[in-house]
């Protein structure tokens, strides 16, 4: 398999948010043989009080990365708008999309537009480590819809 460009859409802006993130990082870090992350907070920080210039910059850069991703994780366990928009970018440019929904409880319903624009979803690190592997073993994304109720 060729390594794979991924871009990780995920908020950071709590320290939840950034634990998770770090912990989503980590987990692609160490399949580093096979993946390439971009990660927008290492690579794009748009500082509150940067210039149109400047905004428009990281903007670009982060579409740039959508669009030469060979997937995106779209973590979407904080409900980030910005993540959300981030995944609805994605679908628009045709890059595979993974959810991912820490914890999500047994049962829950998800709305219709996330399940039927992904490849995959996962609730749990252990299912997204399992997944990529196995999408490794087999030398390309595996699309495996989900297939819970949805509202």
């Amino acid at each position: 398999m060729d390594k794979k460009h991924v871009y990780l859409a995920s908020g950071w802006f709590s320290p939840d948010q950034d634990k998770q993130l770090t912990k989503l990082e980590e987990v692609f870090d160490s399949r580093a043989d096979w993946i390439s992350l971009a990660s927008p907070r290492r690579i794009f920080v748009c500082p509150p009080n940067a210039s149109l210039e400047v905004q428009d910059n990281v903007f670009k850069g982060n579409i740039e990365h959508i669009k030469k991703a060979d997937f995106c994780l779209v973590n979407t366990t904080y409900r980030d708008i910005g993540t959300i928009w981030e995944a609805g970018a994605a679908f628009a440019y045709e890059t595979p999309i993974v959810y991912f929904c820490e914890n999500l409880p047994p049962g829950a319903k998800v709305i219709l537009m996330l399940p039927r624009s992904g490849t995959k979803g996962c609730t749990s690190f252990e299912q997204r480590e399992d997944y990529l592997d196995r999408c490794k073993a087999a030398g390309e994304m595996l699309y495996e819809p989900y297939d819970k109720e949805i509202e």
